[in-house]
């Protein structure tokens, strides 16, 4: 009767290493998973082999049965080793993990072809128990040391911990199921000679339990539904398969019929995670193609937020649609608030090019389907639906379909209205869309829906700040107001002495008719005529100079020289201050200076702010510091950093306030004394033009009563 015990607990412990391997699959990268898993394993491998040798027949066979079980018996210390390490992390001990594993190979090899450590069988009245031999004493001092080593590692961890919080718990729970275990030690006594009942299969069951219990309650492993449907498998599977065998055992008694009993009874449980892996690997087989591009499509959608122009994010969209899942084309609609419809964005055909050029109108068939069943339209159901019902309206989609020439409509809803509309062509394959793909092609249109929106909101924001820029570039204007019609007026007061010195000239000599006082006459009407030309020319400088700078910078990036912008933001803003005031150096060689790829006209508006900035501080300090000795001064440095130019305007101005520094940059915020003075967009203006237009950096350093460096980082071109 004693060895009907040991059978149902060989059960219990194998449907123990089942929970093991289940919990592998739900998370076989885990290590502490692994080493759980592999500790399962060996507490089986020790107790169902003994379990059936106790009572076999023939000797030698017990004596093999025996030795594969203590094979188990080697290798449960050096998994509860190794789950111990991993349970609490102690990455410093994991290469003597590696050791212990080496060392248990070896003995495993001794213990099945020699007789050091297992020398023969014993036969007890319980039955037959392996006799130790002459290396045993050695392997079972490793044994304990293992386990010893164990039980320090738990109680040191569990006295850091703080007092009753999960971690404790946890391992608490770790260190008194192996505490319960090291009685299990008792079955070494039967290995030299003396009768003794070995019990150590209940400390051996226990362990796992304690474990799985802690695991349960303070989810060790995270795997707490996974552990709940394995010991419902586990309670199931141990009435289901004990009941046979304890009526086996009234019967029959015990004998040879238990091996093969005890072999169907692991391949019965083996046998549903068999067929769950073999059906897993062959869907996966099967479904290998489509689980692919589905995994690129979800990639794809997590990273369309990032793409802020509108045409770019569609054109992609149609790309990856068309490469990724094979099919013949893919097009994308999206509404036109100018045109009430729903115009093409982009299209893309594998091969060949895309002609499709229909609008879809607002009030289309197709769109108020959409709008109702707020899905996704496979053509095949429509079509098939048309049939069946013979319904005017789907037989109607469906033509709007076919025009399209797509297999499935994807719609893009953003507050319960469509904002686009993708169309994609059948699978080069000839395979039909599946529920998978379905479900993939939703998450891609609610990604889509909100890509789009990110790159409409983008849109308008930058058309914002153009309107921003401009609104700033015409305030700056009409502070310029004063210096451009002094210079004007100028032009035209030389214009009207010019012409009265002419027109006298004529008065005055009409009379003389001499030869040489005609050539005199004519000199001077040249002369005058000269003058009138460069005065015009000068005036016209003054009114391109004008013009370029409140341009909006549309005509595209080139290869801008660092020299001219400069020299035409100064010539600008002589007319905003008072350029002989200041003292400009130019810190660079002209030979060496790189060219930059930016906008002329963007480039002149930085420059002309940082000068005007440097010179509103430079008077500052002049006007309330009075040093004798004070030079305003602005020193523009430019030179080459790997692939960027730095251009460092450097005053010895005011300088900025350490409290006011991080509030340079807002919109609307200005240290000028007169709000007369600025508009408080320019370093706003400044950054946006520079990093979001031109991928470079602003960087401002300044201290307060000795000046200020406004850093510039743009980048070279090439070429």
């Amino acid at each position: 009767m004693l060895s009907f015990h040991y059978v149902l607990t060989s059960i219990a412990t194998f449907l123990i290493f089942s929970l093991g391997f289940f919990v592998l699959q739900k998370n076989s990268k885990s290590k502490i998973t692994q080493s759980f898993c592999l500790m399962c394993f060996s507490a089986f491998i020790w107790l169902f082999f003994v379990s059936i040798s106790y009572n076999h027949i023939l000797r030698s066979y017990a004596e093999l049965l025996l030795r594969i079980s203590y094979v188990g018996v080697n290798f449960i210390s050096i998994t509860t080793f190794h789950f111990t390490i991993e349970f609490l992390k102690k990455n410093n001990l994991r290469n003597y993990v590696k050791f212990v594993y080496a060392y248990g190979s070896v003995c495993a090899l001794i213990i099945l072809k020699t007789k050091y450590i297992i020398s023969g069988i014993y036969t007890y009245y319980w039955g037959f128990y392996p006799k130790a031999g002459k290396f045993h004493p050695l392997f079972l001092l490793f044994f304990v040391i293992l386990i010893s080593i164990c039980l320090v590692l738990l109680t040191l961890s569990s006295l850091k911990e703080v007092r009753l919080s999960i971690r404790r718990r946890q391992i608490n729970y770790i260190l008194l199921s192996i505490f319960v275990f090291n009685f299990a030690s008792v079955d070494f006594i039967p290995n030299y000679g003396i009768e003794f009942y070995p019990f150590g299969y209940i400390p051996t069951t226990l362990l796992v339990f304690i474990i799985s219990y802690a695991i349960l309650k303070y989810q060790i492993l995270d795997i707490k539904i996974a552990v709940t449907r394995v010991g419902l498998f586990v309670i199931v599977y141990t009435l289901i398969l004990g009941i046979p065998f304890w009526l086996g055992i009234k019967l029959f008694g015990q004998g040879l019929w238990l091996l093969p009993t005890g072999v169907c009874a692991i391949l019965a449980t083996i046998c549903p995670f068999i067929y769950l892996y073999i059906q897993r690997r062959t869907e996966e087989q099967l479904l290998q193609e489509q689980r692919r591009y589905q995994a690129t499509l979800r990639q794809a959608s997590t990273g369309m937020g990032r793409i802020k122009d509108l045409k770019k994010l569609l054109n992609m969209i149609v790309y990856v649609l068309t490469h990724a899942i094979q099919i013949e084309h893919a097009s994308i609609y999206i509404y036109s608030e100018d045109q009430k419809q729903y115009v093409l964005g982009a299209s893309k055909r594998k091969f060949g090019y895309s002609h499709f050029n229909q609008d879809i109108q607002k009030d289309s068939l197709l769109i108020k389907y959409l709008l109702e069943n707020k899905n996704l339209v496979i053509f095949d159901e429509i079509k098939q639906k048309a049939q069946d019902y013979k319904d005017e309206l789907l037989t109607k989609i469906e033509q709007i379909i076919v025009t399209l020439e797509g297999a499935l409509v994807v719609p893009i809803f953003i507050d319960q209205g469509i904002t686009a509309i993708i169309v994609m062509g059948k699978k080069e394959s000839g395979k039909s869309y599946t529920e998978d793909d379905l479900g993939v092609f939703s998450i891609l249109a609610n990604q889509t829906a909100l890509a789009i929106e990110n790159a409409k909101f983008y849109e308008d924001m930058k058309s914002t700040h153009e309107q921003l820029f401009q609104a700033e570039k015409m305030a700056t204007i009409g502070t310029m107001a004063d210096g451009l019609s002094h210079q004007i007026n100028n032009r035209f007061h030389a214009l009207g002495f010019i012409a009265g010195d002419a027109l006298d000239t004529i008065r005055l000599n009409q009379k003389e008719q001499t030869p040489e006082k005609k050539k005199e006459v004519m000199a001077e009407l040249d002369r005058a005529l000269v003058r009138i030309q460069e005065n015009v020319v000068q005036g016209g400088e003054i009114v391109q100079g004008l013009l370029k700078y409140t341009r909006k910078g549309e005509i595209g990036f080139t290869a801008v020289d660092i020299e001219s912008v400069l020299k035409s933001a100064i010539e600008m803003v002589q007319f905003k201050i008072k350029i002989q005031e200041l003292k400009i150096v130019r810190d660079y060689d002209l030979a060496t200076i790189p060219k930059i790829k930016g906008n002329f006209t963007q480039l002149q508006e930085v420059f002309f702010n940082l000068i005007d900035n440097g010179y509103d501080a430079m008077m500052q300090r002049k006007n309330e510091a009075k040093e004798a000795s004070y030079q305003p001064t602005l020193i523009v440095h430019v030179f080459k950093e790997d692939n960027y130019a730095q251009i460092i305007f450097e005053d010895n101005g005011m300088g900025v306030k350490d409290d006011d520094l991080h509030k340079l940059f807002t919109p609307f915020f200005t240290t000028k004394l007169s709000s007369k003075k600025g508009t408080g967009l320019g370093l706003y203006v400044i950054k946006k033009i520079v990093e979001d237009n031109h991928n470079g950096k602003v960087e401002m350093v300044s201290k307060y009563m000795q000046g200020t460096q406004m850093k510039l980082r743009l980048p070279i071109a090439i070429g």
